[in-house]
């Protein structure tokens, strides 16, 4: 198999980067590769009319040179044989394939000619205005890379090469879970760092060219919720799915290593702690966040809290300064993932939509970074919001991103399915919309900020008018650390106002979590905020949660739902028991 595909400019500018082994960028082999067609540009072997092959120490390295725009793609691999070099020209033809009809040559040029979008560093990013073309060449890369991939395996997720985003696997075994983690620089480029060989780590399964959602019939009402005395139906917890590492924390707790733990445990106690005493425990205990992927600076603001709490208290008996420290963190956890007002969405849904004269829909905006799963999570609340009875309009206010409004056409014909078994895909319902009766699309099409805040507001208007009790509105993904791209979302809620703003964001972000969550909080305004966060793909991080505890410490505002899967039923309410437990496990 190959170690990596990159595409980089004439400057040296990585365009993209896919490693099937889930390595970083090796810039080792890519800069030998540059010294050697510099050096000596007369020694490289031609395998065709298109492609160059180079014998470098250790490995071998395909390419294809580009004049206009000046671009070259490159496959590196270990050893030389005949498989090994198919496929390497297999995977350069996909590339270059997909890379042309995706028209990212045009994009190139306008950005170099200084016709395209500046920063306000006044340098030009020659992908600028290009992200969403990015995203779905990497999209359809992985996809079609692994039906070239041999042997053919049942997959389960793909790994995620630099500067792209993910879909989150269906479920994940403890034993094989590799922790990723990823950021965003200032540059507004995306980083990603990795622990473990992730190489056994598949989950595309789908070799379409096409991001298509999950198939209605991959749903099991049972595991996603029970419906209370009153007839609502509940999403369960968290913990009834992943909560294994409860009873393994529990363990950790009530047991002390070494052979010290029964004195430990039965001879220490009724001790006065002092600002020395605190001071090795609190390291350790820190460090062991920042290793779930606490950011440095909120396990800096916990331990600080711990050490408010207890310097001049007494340890109760039996009990030593490190149980007694990690005993009060695990309450200061608690307390920070805890929300402080009660959040009854089908409380406050059925008043506004029940109350006394015309009917007002009650409505979502979805917002967050690209690629954290907004359009599929909000699927998921449409097939709770389904299984209470409620209807719902969802609406395409992404009209940025290619394909986003046919992406949502998917899961409502996927939902109308679900709520009425003779629903035929691609028909129309009588209001010669997308979907039928109980679940439906209105959509505008695609265009600027303008086009935006006008469908919001002709939404809630023709939900209002055809009686949905529910609106959930989509939005673009925009990179938190990118002003042009957050400004719109202001206006937007000035003219959508939503009862409720979401904020999707992904466990596998991890530290850079922070500073997403206070751009997103700001980006309202100061009369307006979140009002809860989703995080997704938490079924892929294991017990690094840190995100949950960064983006609740950075803005205040609470967990309701976490993202455990791909289907329309891997839904959970946030167990703040579990994930304490597992962050402290």
């Amino acid at each position: 198999m190959i170690d990596q595909f990159v595409i980089f400019s004439a400057q040296g500018q990585v365009l993209y980067h896919f490693s099937p082994h889930g390595k970083r960028l090796g810039e080792l082999q890519v800069n030998k590769v540059i010294a050697q067609l510099i050096s000596s540009p007369v020694r490289r072997e031609e395998t065709g009319q298109r492609y160059g092959l180079l014998h470098l120490d250790q490995f071998t390295a395909m390419y294809h040179a580009t004049k206009q725009p000046p671009i070259s793609f490159l496959v590196t691999y270990a050893g030389n044989d005949l498989d090994l070099n198919q496929e390497a020209e297999q995977v350069l033809n996909l590339g270059i394939k997909l890379w042309e009809s995706l028209e990212l040559n045009q994009k190139i040029e306008l950005n170099l000619n200084g016709k395209g979008a500046k920063n306000q560093h006044n340098f030009t990013w020659i992908l600028t205005s290009g992200e969403s073309q990015i995203e779905r060449f990497d999209e359809y890369f992985r996809a079609k890379f692994n039906s070239l991939s041999a042997p053919k395996t049942k997959a389960k997720e793909s790994v995620q090469p630099i500067r792209t985003n993910t879909h989150a696997p269906k479920s994940v075994k403890k034993s094989t879970i590799n922790h990723k983690s990823r950021k965003w620089g200032r540059d507004g480029m995306m980083e990603e760092s990795s622990q473990g060989d992730t190489s056994s780590l598949d989950f595309s399964g789908d070799t379409s060219l096409e991001s298509s959602p999950a198939p209605a019939a991959d749903v099991d009402k049972e595991s996603f919720g029970v419906r209370n005395d009153k007839g609502d139906f509940l999403i369960k917890e968290i913990d009834e799915l992943l909560g294994k590492n409860k009873s393994n924390s529990a363990k950790a707790l009530d047991s002390n290593a070494g052979a010290f733990g029964f004195l430990q445990k039965h001879l220490l106690g009724n001790k006065k702690i002092t600002h020395d005493d605190l001071i090795k425990v609190l390291e350790k205990l820190k460090q062991k966040l920042i290793t779930k992927n606490v950011a440095p600076e909120a396990a800096d603001h916990l331990t600080s809290r711990v050490s408010q709490s207890l310097i001049g208290t007494t340890t109760a008996s039996w009990t030593s300064v490190e149980n007694t420290a990690r005993e009060t963190l695990q309450q200061t956890l608690t307390e920070i993932l805890t929300p402080g007002v009660s959040v009854d969405l089908l409380r406050e849904i059925q008043q506004k939509t029940e109350s006394a004269g015309k009917k007002s829909p009650y409505v979502f905006s979805v917002v967050g970074v690209n690629g954290v799963g907004k359009s599929t999570n909000l699927s998921k609340l449409a097939f709770w919001l389904l299984q209470n009875n409620f209807r719902v309009l969802i609406v395409a206010c992404d009209t940025f991103r290619s394909g986003a409004v046919e992406q949502l056409r998917v899961h409502v014909e996927n939902l109308a399915k679900l709520t009425d078994e003779s629903h035929i895909r691609g028909s129309k319902n009588r209001r010669g919309k997308s979907g039928n009766d109980f679940v439906e699309l209105f959509e505008a099409g695609y265009g600027g900020s303008d086009l935006v805040t006008k469908i919001a507001k002709q939404a809630k208007k023709y939900a209002s008018d055809q009686n949905f009790d529910v609106v959930l509105m989509d939005t673009a993904g925009r990179r938190h650390n990118d002003p042009a791209l957050m400004s719109p979302l202001k206006p937007f809620a000035d003219q959508a106002k939503p009862d409720k703003i979401i904020m999707v964001g992904e466990a596998l972000v991890g530290t850079d979590s922070v500073q997403q969550a206070k751009n997103f909080n700001a980006a309202f305004g100061k009369e307006r905020n979140l009002d809860f966060f989703i995080i997704s793909k938490c079924d892929t991080v294991g017990e690094m949660l840190g995100t949950m505890v960064n983006m609740v410490y950075a803005t205040g505002i609470p967990i309701l739902f976490v993202g455990v899967g791909q289907t329309y039923t891997d839904l959970r309410t946030l167990s703040v028991e579990w994930a304490v437990d597992t962050l402290m496990s």
